[in-house]
């Protein structure tokens, strides 16, 4: 068990298991009443934005993900051979078909342009540090050329094409180009200018979106990158900023460890990535450089960490095969299943000698939602969208909400959320947005990663804790 001074979002003292909600208790010397509900709050804030990570699992190339071997609760799943010069196989068909008739999404990685550049240089070597690697110096000459740039769109036009065949109208993740700011390094013989850059990637973004409608793209974040290390001198924002919104949906980071932190790897923390590219972070705890297996991370299964990754902008964390399929199940389902019960303060406060913990967390198979949620008419949303406020919890004196914000426009929409107080309470937690108050209304915008939607119909969330 863990004691947690302060708890995510505010004070208190609350004692916890590491990886289920229900373990929670209150610490003796705290007593109950007022401070038990403030920390009872605090716990439902902590479950309510914690639950609204996406888990996914990343194979080796060399495993085979089924329903059965588990993990089961993950809703995205990698296929673990990556997409390369020879385009879309029979071994990602099968793959695929098998994450697909499981009920889950399909998670592909794309390296074409990558790989065909070293195989058309004579050389399998990344660069990994080592500037004097062909790929370092003479990748974007390659690229450059006419013949090999339209080679590399229509291997990824034919690739998305065949995805489509397979997913319908499911979503199917496509994670492209790990470490694309290469070809833009000042140690390139001709390095891209930014123009080419954006140039260049967005034809791959749209043979991606002209031929699988329901493919969804993951574009690459380097953390290592910086303005300095770029002939043009663009930041993080602007070297990202052209590439084509209405197909990507998510940054990711891959090719190392990625533990839950709130300080700074490399050049960035997860915060500044959402808030420099304006989209959640699909963190990839899965795999080296190189593609080796990085076992299952226990800093992602833990819900205050969950929690405040929410925060961060991180929609999504993939764990790898190396480890527990059961644990890490069971850490979802208590993220996703759980839901805290009312507190109830006794008449006389007794005060236990020892913190009592529950043996086994109650699990409900089916996460409890208000059968009708709160729509627009109570809430409303400015800027060409609709609104949707769904309680997750309500003790009497406090509630917690998540709102989905949905376009109902074409072309980028950045919202502004109205939410009625009830009473005269106010706002005690809040994630995802950026709130303020007036004497009616609780109002919100966005944090950066879901302050803009860029296509009709896409939508993002935020969720709040208040008290009544």
């Amino acid at each position: 068990m863990t004691k947690i001074k302060g708890s995510l979002f505010g004070a208190g003292i609350v004692w916890c298991m590491t990886a289920a909600l229900g373990g929670c208790v209150v610490s003796p010397e705290d007593g109950y009443g007022a401070e038990e509900n403030e920390i009872f709050a605090e716990e439902a804030a902590a479950a309510a934005a914690a639950s609204q990570m996406r888990f996914g699992v990343a194979p080796q190339w060399s495993q085979n993900w089924s329903s059965q071997s588990g993990p089961q609760r993950v809703d995205t799943v990698v296929v673990g051979d990556w997409l390369l010069s020879n385009g879309f196989t029979s071994t990602h068909e099968s793959k695929a078909r098998t994450i697909i008739q499981a009920g889950k999404t399909p998670y592909f990685f794309g390296y074409i342009a990558t790989d065909t550049t070293k195989k058309g240089l004579g050389s399998n070597d990344d660069c990994d540090g080592n500037t004097s690697k062909p790929l370092c110096q003479k990748g974007a000459d390659f690229i450059r050329d006419v013949n090999n740039i339209d080679k590399i769109v229509n291997t990824y036009a034919k690739a998305a094409e065949k995805i489509s065949g397979i997913v319908g109208s499911k979503e199917a993740l496509i994670h492209i180009e790990p470490d694309w700011f290469q070809f833009s390094e000042t140690h390139q013989t001709n390095a891209f200018t930014l123009d080419e850059s954006n140039g260049y990637m967005n034809r791959i973004l749209g043979a991606i979106k002209n031929n699988c409608t329901s493919c969804k793209v993951v574009i690459d974040f380097s953390p290592w990158y910086s303005a300095d290390k770029t002939k043009f001198r663009a930041s993080a924002r602007d070297f990202y900023a052209q590439w084509d919104r209405e197909v990507v949906k998510y940054v990711g980071l891959t090719g190392k460890q990625f533990s839950f932190t709130t300080g700074k790897i490399d050049n960035y923390t997860y915060r500044d990535i959402t808030s420099a590219l304006g989209l959640p972070l699909v963190v990839v705890d899965a795999y080296t450089f190189g593609g080796g297996s990085i076992p299952q991370d226990s800093s992602w299964q833990n819900v205050n960490n969950i929690a405040q990754a929410v925060d961060m902008g991180i929609a999504m964390v993939m764990l790898s095969m190396e480890g527990s399929a059961s644990t890490y199940d069971n850490f979802i389902a208590s993220v996703k299943g759980t839901t805290p019960t009312t507190p109830t303060t006794p008449t006389t406060p007794t005060t236990p000698t020892t913190p009592t913990t529950p043996t086994t967390p109650t699990t409900p198979t089916t996460p409890t939602t208000p059968t009708t949620p709160t729509t627009s008419g109570t809430a409303s949303v400015e800027g060409g969208a609709s609104i949707v406020v769904t309680k997750n919890n309500d003790w009497g004196s406090g509630y917690c909400a998540t709102v989905k914000i949905t376009s109902t426009s074409d072309g980028p929409v950045t919202w502004k959320a109205y939410l009625p107080k009830q009473g005269t309470g106010t706002v005690s937690q809040s994630w995802s947005s950026t709130r303020t108050e007036d004497n009616s209304n609780y109002m919100f915008v966005g944090a950066g990663h879901n302050a803009t939607i860029n296509s009709k119909g896409a939508s993002v969330d935020f969720g709040f804790c208040a008290n009544k």
